[in-house]
């Protein structure tokens, strides 16, 4: 007879949702994509004193190591630069058109190297016109990530170094007094290493891998830098702002229990729920839904009415796991308990009704057993259908698109690490390439409480952007449009000088970015200037300090607390050409270095998926600036929140 009923469809979960899901599954699978396996602890690791001293002893093993037949051979590596350049012919030829081959082939400048090769220039004049080959391959034009190209630029490369490093027995033997200097030099730190001690170590690594040795200073270098230098926590609270959502929902019934037709509503109270669970090498978040359904019901059978209420707590949880390949779920998990009246048996016979009453109080246990797996069965296929809604869409190629610009730019794929504890989801990437360092030391513990929270160390800076901009030119109109995509003006549109001027990045430490002591310092090294027919040739250095500044609303900001500093290392009094250029580099640079950092909110597009999320605005909640880590805490635009500033 009549027993508890659920509805046939109960969409708790509603399209938002799943649009919410879709949206969410794809940004959190591109960020393990780019950061995924593995979960990185937190807390700052416990180093010895002196943990860099194995540094100096490597050194002087790896002097006894040095192979100089490791070196790339000349003639080998001309055949293969030869080889490369007629790959890319080849591609061109089936790909584009005449016209746009040829323009590719003269900004790669590949014809004036092929020429010196041809006519046997000097080592020094094929070197320069080699690297020239292999920094115009390296870039963000589009093109620059086909297999040619790549194996292009790694071939000039490597002919370059055959070239400058040909002389093998001269070679090892100035490679063995180098490492012996070295290790001099690592023996006289008394404290932890400078950014400038950092930066000798990269040269000597550098040299290493560019004539392919493979010593002890290489393996301890990699072993004591080798702590990921990207860390993202994103507090459970951004999760459930996503995800969590009350239910109150009322539902037609239309069912048979036992012969009996039932029609009437049910209505479910309740809310859906996010919680991250405690995993290494994946994300894992269990949804719950938690509620009552209750029902208002007419049963029919031969002729007899049945009215019948019944109110049930329901409980479904399912496990979400987020990793490379994407989501996957786990079983859903239904309990319920439930409790079901029958209020009146209606029909004009007063037999009838007794024996319909007899009848249905002999049945109602069995109704009631069929009723409650009818409402377990449905909620789980209901949650089961709306939580796979998510994944039956494909996400975005995000990571195939950061890809592209990984191979443009010469870069290595991050290795990766993701996880997720009680109380926030953890993603870590490694950022360097062949013998470069990465961290010596996990970042900070985070003190205070934020939304998201980003850590950034020193060794990113030196990876990507350094190593990009390693003895290259920049020139003022380059700077104009660098300053012009960042959102400000430009000196040139406020009336300002327009005079072009270039610098030559440094090849060691061109790009300066120190984060210690409560300070961040930014600035370009270069080794040469110039501007119009006056040009500086000497090392010269531009930088600008900051310190963490709280603003008006609550929130902070990075303040420029001096002018830029313009140095010339090495040098006790200027001359008369630098005095006279100094204003002039001060002017051109000092707008690359605004006044305040970190000060414009992150607004999130009005129609993003995420309702929770769209058209909210993001601000640094706290900054702290130690260890040569960059960590911003950032959270909801709210005036009522309060925030302390780290140091």
């Amino acid at each position: 007879m009549a027993g508890p009923f659920t509805p046939s469809r109960l969409s708790f979960f509603s399209n938002r949702f799943s649009a919410l899901w879709r949206c969410a599954a794809s940004l959190v699978v591109t960020s393990v994509g780019l950061l995924g396996s593995g979960l990185l602890g937190t807390g700052q690791v416990a180093r010895a004193e002196q943990w860099y001293l194995p540094i100096e002893t490597s050194a002087r093993e790896s002097v006894d190591q040095i192979d100089p037949e490791r070196i790339a051979d000349v003639d080998q590596s001309r055949e293969a630069f030869r080889s490369a350049v007629e790959e890319l012919r080849g591609h061109l030829s089936k790909t584009t058109s005449e016209d746009n081959a040829a323009a590719w082939m003269t900004y790669l400048a590949i014809e004036p190297v092929v020429r010196s090769i041809d006519s046997e220039a000097n080592d020094r004049t094929i070197s320069e016109n080699l690297d020239k080959v292999a920094r115009r391959a390296t870039g963000v034009f589009p093109g620059l990530e086909i297999r040619p190209i790549d194996r292009l630029r790694s071939a000039a490369h490597q002919y370059s170094d055959a070239l400058r490093y040909r002389r093998k027995d001269v070679i090892g033997n100035a490679l063995g007094k180098q490492l012996e200097r070295f290790s001099d030099q690592w023996a006289d730190i008394k404290q932890s290493p400078t950014p400038d001690d950092i930066a000798t170590l990269r040269l000597m690594l550098d040299l290493l891998e560019r004539t392919d040795q493979h010593v002890a200073l290489v393996d301890q270098s990699r072993q004591l830098f080798s702590s990921p230098n990207v860390v993202l926590h994103v507090d459970e609270s951004v999760v459930q702002q996503a995800i969590n959502r009350s239910v109150d929902q009322t539902t037609p019934v239309r069912d048979c229990i036992l012969g009996t037709s039932i029609y009437g509503n049910a209505t479910m109270n309740g809310s859906v729920l996010a919680e991250l669970e405690p995993s290494v090498g994946s994300i894992r978040v269990r949804l719950a839904l938690t509620g009552t359904v209750s029902t208002n019901n007419i049963g029919f059978n031969r002729g007899v009415r049945i009215r019948t209420t019944s109110n049930a707590f329901v409980n479904s949880t399912r496990m979400v796991k987020i990793d490379d390949n994407g989501l996957s779920f786990g079983p859903v998990m239904t309990d319920a308990s439930l409790q079901t009246d029958v209020n009146s048996i209606e029909h004009r016979l007063r037999l009838v009704r007794r024996i319909a009453r007899k009848k249905a109080a002999e049945q109602k246990p069995l109704a009631d057993r069929i009723a409650h797996r009818k409402l377990v069965r449905r909620i789980s296929d209901e949650f089961a259908d709306e939580t796979e809604q998510a994944s039956s869409d494909p996400s975005p190629d995000l990571l195939g698109k950061l890809r592209v610009w990984l191979n443009r730019l010469d870069f290595d794929e991050p290795e990766r690490q993701v996880g997720s504890t009680g109380e926030a989801i953890i993603a870590s990437a490694t950022i360097r390439k062949g013998n470069q360092l990465a961290s010596p030391s996990t970042p900070p513990a985070i003190e205070t409480p934020a939304e998201i929270a980003i850590q950034i160390h020193e060794s990113v800076i030196d990876n990507t952007l350094g190593s990009y901009l390693a003895g290259r030119t920049l020139r003022k109109s380059d700077l104009d449009q660098l300053i012009e995509r960042s959102g400000r003006t430009s000196a040139a549109s406020e009336g300002a000088s327009e005079e072009e001027f270039e610098i030559d990045f440094d090849r060691s430490r061109p790009i300066i970015f120190e984060s210690r002591n409560g300070k961040l310092v930014l600035g370009i090294r270069g080794t040469r200037f110039s501007q119009g027919s006056r040009e500086l040739k000497r090392p010269l250095e531009i930088v600008a300090p900051y310190r963490v500044v709280s603003s008006e609303n609550g929130t902070f900001v990075l303040d420029r607390t001096e002018e830029v500093q313009i140095n010339f290392p090495g040098t006790k009094r200027l001359s008369v050409a630098q005095a006279g250029l100094r204003n002039s580099i001060k002017q051109g640079f000092a707008e690359a270095f605004p006044q305040t950092l970190l000060n414009q909110p992150l607004t999130i597009p009005s129609d993003a998926k995420v309702d929770a999320f769209a058209g909210k605005s993001y601000r640094v909640r706290w900054i702290d600036i130690r260890d040569g880590w960059l960590t911003v805490g950032i959270g909801a635009s709210d005036p009522t929140l309060s925030s302390t500033a780290m140091h």
